[in-house]
């Protein structure tokens, strides 16, 4: 008796018209950063920096001539830019003929995805330890990350070595580097095996680094904190926990308020508040890691005077020839970070984020 079976029929594969991709990382630190004047030159370009004088509080003898002068002190600090390329292609036959999921005109989503991603290099690049580095021919420019920037050129954090400038024309003048004081390379808490976890980094701690701060500019203005994973649950364990005085007897109660009250910007940004002028914490997926782990890295950055120099050419699309094998591009920027004053800027980089006592 006839029959029909699937064995002797096609079957055609059922394939979801649906991507899963639940990558959804942001780079809010990008989007945060303010747009500057437009590079004019791409090899190299520089910022001013003065600072107020010291008081003069003595007083002037009669009968006497003024004959010591004053002029202000200015001072360059330089940087470079860098040139991103993310380059999309899809073959002709993918393009046109292939039925395949999510088919709305494969080389457009190419294009949407490789600009998200070129956000992500960029953002990366920017938060990262690296020196900035001319044009080999081999090599192109690079721009200095803010982790050597907010550098005092001697601490040792996470990298495990001093970050030394070795880029000459780049490199942050003695004077201005950041100040010791206000950056932090001790462990983050220790654990003990019979007591628990202490905090190492706690709140007086960051109080004595935004004092520092504060010492030199005498400025309290928010403060942006951009960390990653391991630092933001540690930031949990400092605002959320009560802390006491060693030898003190309490006399006066404190309201401790429940998680529900913190004060949130918005979803994952927690705002608190310091001696010395609120804090928004913000998590961000790129800072530099320690043998591929998260490290604990924290920026506490004063982004008054942070600029993003763009050219012409930022998350630019360019289409390039199709020869044949299908419809190709580019996706391109070339930009530099003016990072503002070293010394108003702390950094938080564990070498290791956790230890014992």
């Amino acid at each position: 008796m006839a029959a029909v079976t699937t064995a002797d029929q096609i079957v055609r594969e059922d394939l979801s018209d649906l991507y899963i991709n639940i990558d959804q990382r942001q780079t809010p630190f990008l989007t945060r950063l303010k747009r500057g004047d437009d590079l004019e030159n791409v090899k190299f370009f520089s910022w001013a920096l003065e600072r107020y004088d010291g008081r003069v509080i003595t007083g002037v003898p009669e009968n006497t001539d003024a004959n010591n002068f004053e002029t202000d002190t200015q001072t360059q600090l330089y940087g470079r830019s860098q040139k991103f390329w993310r380059q999309p292609h899809v073959t002709v036959e993918a393009n046109t003929i292939n039925r395949a999921p999510a088919d709305f005109g494969k080389y457009n989503k190419q294009v949407i995805k490789k600009v998200q991603e070129q956000k992500r290099d960029i953002e990366q690049r920017l938060l990262s330890d690296a020196d900035s580095r001319d044009d080999d021919g081999v090599t192109g420019r690079e721009v200095q990350g803010l982790g050597r920037f907010v550098n005092d050129a001697t601490s040792v954090g996470s990298a495990g070595a001093a970050l030394t400038f070795t880029d000459t024309q780049t490199t942050i003048p003695t004077a201005f580097r950041t100040p010791t004081a206000q950056i932090y390379v001790s462990t983050l808490y220790s654990t003990n095996a019979s007591t628990g976890d202490r905090l190492d980094f706690k709140e007086s701690t960051l109080n004595g680094m935004l004092q520092s701060r504060y010492d030199l500019f005498g400025k309290t203005n928010e403060l942006s904190c951009f960390c990653d994973a391991v630092f933001r649950q540690h930031a949990t364990r400092m605002f959320q926990n009560q802390q006491t005085l060693s030898g003190s007897t309490p006399i006066m109660r404190i309201q401790q308020l429940g998680s529900t009250e913190q004060h949130w910007m918005g979803k994952g940004v927690m705002l608190i508040d310091t001696d010395f002028g609120p804090v928004d914490i913000n998590l961000v997926n790129w800072l530099p890691r320690k043998s591929g782990a998260i490290s604990g890295r924290a920026y506490f950055l004063d982004m008054e005077f942070m600029y993003l120099r763009a050219s012409g050419l930022f998350l630019t699309h360019q289409q390039l020839p199709d020869l044949g094998a299908g419809p190709r591009g580019l996706i391109q920027s070339i930009l530099g970070p003016q990072w503002g004053d070293p010394q108003a800027h702390l950094k938080v980089d564990p070498a290791n984020a956790t230890g014992t006592y």
